[in-house]
Parts: structure tokens; sequence; C-alpha cells
């Protein structure tokens, strides 16, 4: 049976997409491209997503992985070398304190980093739509805000040091390209001029991070439309395979649900509930004529009875 195709979707603007795209091109994987709007609504998304409004999203055949830690998770499955989680110097790997120190860098210095932008310059449309993602008023533009941001770079000057990588693995690690995507952001709202004179640590290892990622490789790649991409999801559908079991006891294998982030984009995906776990939610979402089988993964996420999905 021939592999189905990998299909990123993504606005490259976006910094998790970027993260994301960087970790194909790492991996040295073939890939497909689907440029969204960065604004809702994608209504050509949903019978793949189910409803989840988040960018990126990894489309495999008719097999949809949402949340970048989820996605990553499959791709280092699927093509474990080179992997995200080399070893550290004492011999383990880097996983778990990688992740830890990622949750600093997606919420944390992310958070400060979006709060720098001066929403004036901001087009009306997007910034409705930012604060109905964030459910409140998006950004900020105050040079009040500007202290926490300049005391975590510090933080993360000092974390960095000489060394070439975060952990002083032997090779970039997953908290490496969770860094130079805050750094590629934090570069976009207030140029890469700023980062180089306040963050000189942080640019140099951006500048590094990209290029042994190959951030260039995704221009050079096949683009789809959203069209295409639905077309892909019925011509190759493969049925869910995977262990079927539920950890809560509220709810059963074969239930509508609801998923629902916990942070932002608090937007519903309905479907099927095909698998619950501590470690992954999976859901069957069906249309008249596309049935996507959506990951996430159990952290960060809710998952709740739901009504039917629409048709």
């Amino acid at each position: 049976m021939p592999q189905p195709d990998i299909i990123l979707h993504w606005y490259p603007l976006s910094p998790f997409a970027q993260e994301l795209a960087w970790v194909l091109n790492y991996k040295n994987i073939d890939y497909k491209v689907v440029q969204i709007s960065p604004i809702e609504p994608r209504p050509l998304r949903r019978p793949l997503d189910g409803g989840y409004r988040k960018t990126p999203i990894l489309q495999i055949g008719n097999q949809v992985y949402c949340d970048t830690k989820r996605i990553i998770d499959e791709l280092e499955k699927r093509y474990p070398e080179p992997s995200l989680y080399p070893k550290t110097k004492s011999g383990e790997s880097s996983k778990e304190l990688g992740r830890a120190i990622a949750v600093w860098f997606d919420s944390f210095l992310f958070g400060s980093i979006s709060k720098q932008f001066d929403v004036s310059l901001l087009p009306e449309k997007f910034k409705k739509d930012r604060d109905q993602f964030i459910g409140q008023k998006f950004g900020g533009g105050s040079p009040y805000m500007r202290i926490d941001l300049v005391a975590q770079i510090a933080q993360v000057q000092a974390l960095l040091g000489n060394k070439p990588y975060v952990l002083d693995t032997p090779t970039l690690s997953f908290a490496d390209l969770s860094l130079a995507k805050d750094t590629f952001f934090l570069a976009n709202i207030l140029g890469p001029d700023w980062v180089e004179t306040n963050a000189p640590a942080m640019y140099k290892h951006f500048i590094r991070i990209t290029e042994e990622a190959k951030m260039s490789r995704t221009e050079n790649l096949p683009k789809l439309k959203a069209e295409q991409a639905l077309e892909v999801a019925q011509k190759q559908a493969q049925p869910y395979t995977g262990q079927q079991q539920c950890t809560l006891p509220e709810l059963k294998v074969g239930q509508i649900v609801s998923v629902e982030p916990l942070d932002t984009g608090i937007t519903p995906s309905t479907g099927i509930l095909r698998n619950l776990t501590q470690d992954e939610i999976v859901i069957e979402h069906k249309t008249d004529k596309i049935t996507s089988i959506i990951y996430f993964p159990a952290v960060g996420f809710t998952v709740s009875p739901g009504p039917k999905p629409s048709l």
C-alpha cells in the first residue's frame, strides 16, 4: 500500500507552524503544504479538524493530528531519526526535561512576547479574531509590558550561556526548536535588530537552529489548495485501527464527545470517541463525504459529552 500524503496546514507567520515545519525538515520528511488564512473562518478545514481552530494541523491521509506536542510524538514514532530527544551528557533521554522547559517557552515566554504587539497597527478583523481566540483583549504595546519580557530574556540568556543547544546535548533537541519558535515570534514583533542587540545568545541560537532545521526548505515543497487536501482525505481514507479504550468512567468508546483545549482557541471539536488515555484523545469526525480520525494530546485538553456532529 502506498504511503499516504503528509500535508502541513499552516500560515508562515505562525510560530508554532514554523516550529513544526522545522521538525519535518530536520527529519527530511517529504510533505506538502496548504496555506490557510491567519484568521477564521476556515470552512474547508472543518471536515478535517472537527472544529479545532489552532494552527498548525498535520494531515496524513485522513488521519489528522492536532497540537504540536501530539504531532511531534507521531513524527518521532514514524521517523525516529534524527531524534528530537538526544541523550544528555548523563546518558538520559532529553525528552522529559525538554518538554518541561518547553512549557515555559510555550506559555510564559510566548505570552510575554505576544503582549509586545502594537495593536493600533493591526487590522480590525485580525484583532477581533485574536480577541475571540484568547478570550480577552489581544496584544499590548505599552512600554510597561516590557519588564516581564526583559526579565525572561535574561533567564533564557543565562540558560544558554555559551552552549550551542539549550540542554547541552550533542545535537539539537525539542527544547531548541521550542525556543527558536519564540525567537522567531519576537523578531517578527520587535525586529531582528532588537533581538540581536537585547538577546544576542537567543539570536545566535535562532540562526544556528533554523539553519540546522533547514527553514528555507518549506518554500520549495509542493503546494496544495484546501480542496485538494480534502480530496486526499477522501481517496486515502483509512479506518482507525488503534487501541479503543476509555480511562474516564463517565465516558465510553463510541459516544459522541467534544474535545477542547484548556488555554486558548476554546472551540469544541466533535466526533465519536475512539480512544481516551493519559497519552491521547482520538475521535472520528464524519461529514457527508469525509471521515477524519483526529488525534489530540491528553495534556492540555478536556473531553465531555457532546452533540451529534452536523452532516
